[in-house]
């Protein structure tokens, strides 16, 4: 498998997972801060986490368990990412939310929340033990709106190559596993769609920045689009993808900083800053300041879509294969390769899904 398609399905997995590993290091985090404590992180590195908890008044506490991060390790973002994958490499094809379910019943351990998936995932997996339908479980999503449901979007966006229309549903399908529209202001379903099928436009012959742009925005509501077209404007006054920091420093001060919205924006307006430059784009995102490796996550895997790898270093990929060789606590070691050969395949087996209907239409029309 070494097609330039085939190339890019490795480079957005690769891309994704190794930006994840370093901004996890600078989450949560000001880009005064970033600069203070590393400069410009350009490197992986190793992090402890000490023990937290969090009481509930309602339910079991939510426990992060001490526990050693090497570098190349991940976090929330990538095991969900990770469970979409399997869902679909062992389905051959597109998923419904039905299929993700599954996934997660079988592959999650529980003891594990708090490590890697989150205690806010530990909710969805408790329902679907119980007996709930995954098309319910995500309206009682303990941070709704949040940009964690996108974190698994790319693997649609890439099954579903060169058709957003498709990814965008299938988004929204089995982003009901963890979130719902049904609240005020909750627009993570559509940043969804939009981050799936950015994706799988990126992959058309010809794709271009502008136009992964312009698809992710088609898929939003007249607030939201407002908000992610205002960042992008931004980009059109500021120098460089480094100047954009203070400006989302500002207006979004005081905010959630996962909200799926403001990521999506962020990830955008890095995107046309470093013009789909997947090295570029990992920098400037882990270095952003606030939800630095969800930001990665739309910057750099729509990045890679287009463009494949380009100059990221062969070094980040190694760590990250070696690490998840023995990670402890993943719902998949399957490594970047083989993730990659088996979404390929899946992606061939929907192309020929289609052609065999687009014949047997074309025999009925002639």
């Amino acid at each position: 498998m070494t097609s330039t398609l085939y190339d890019r399905f490795y480079a957005v997995n690769a891309a994704v997972t190794v930006s994840n590993s370093m901004g996890d290091i600078t989450e949560g985090k000001s880009y005064q801060k970033i600069e203070e404590m590393y400069g410009r992180l350009d490197r992986l590195l190793p992090q402890d986490k000490a023990e937290s908890i969090r009481p509930r008044e309602w339910g079991p506490d939510q426990v992060r368990p001490a526990h050693h991060r090497p570098p190349g390790m991940t976090e929330d973002g990538i095991e969900r990412h990770r469970l979409m994958c399997t869902a679909i490499i062992e389905k051959g094809g597109r998923v419904t939310v039905w299929d993700l379910a599954r996934v997660w019943i079988r592959d999650i351990n529980p003891e594990y929340f708090g490590i890697l998936l989150g205690n806010q995932d530990r909710i969805f997996y408790d329902l679907l033990k119980a007996g709930m339908a995954p098309t319910e479980t995500g309206r009682y999503a303990d941070w709704p709106g949040f940009i964690g449901t996108c974190k698994m979007m790319l693997p649609v966006g890439l099954v579903n190559a060169c058709d957003p229309r498709q990814a965008a549903l299938d988004a929204l399908d089995t982003g009901r596993l963890k979130d719902s529209p049904h609240r005020a202001f909750n627009f993570a379903l559509e940043v969804c769609a939009a981050v799936a099928a950015g994706c799988a436009e990126a992959l058309r012959p010809g794709a271009t920045v502008e136009r992964v742009i312009g698809e992710a925005l088609s898929h939003l509501s007249a607030s939201p689009r407002a908000e992610v077209e205002a960042a992008l404007a931004w980009t059109g006054e500021v120098e460089d993808v480094w100047a954009l920091r203070p400006l989302f420093a500002e207006k979004y001060h005081n905010r959630p900083t996962s909200n799926a919205v403001e990521v999506l924006a962020a990830g955008l307006s890095i995107l046309r800053m470093v013009e789909g430059d997947t090295h570029q784009a990992i920098l400037a995102s882990v270095n952003f300041g606030r939800d630095c490796d969800c930001i990665s996550y739309v910057a750099a895997g729509l990045s890679a879509a287009l463009h494949g790898l380009g100059s990221t270093p062969r070094e980040w990929l190694d760590i990250v294969e070696e690490e998840l060789k023995t990670d402890p606590y993943t719902v998949s070691r399957r490594s970047l390769e083989d993730t990659a050969q088996g979404l390929y395949q899946a992606m061939l087996n929907e192309m020929e899904r289609s052609q065999a209907r687009i014949a047997e239409l074309q025999a009925q029309i002639r």
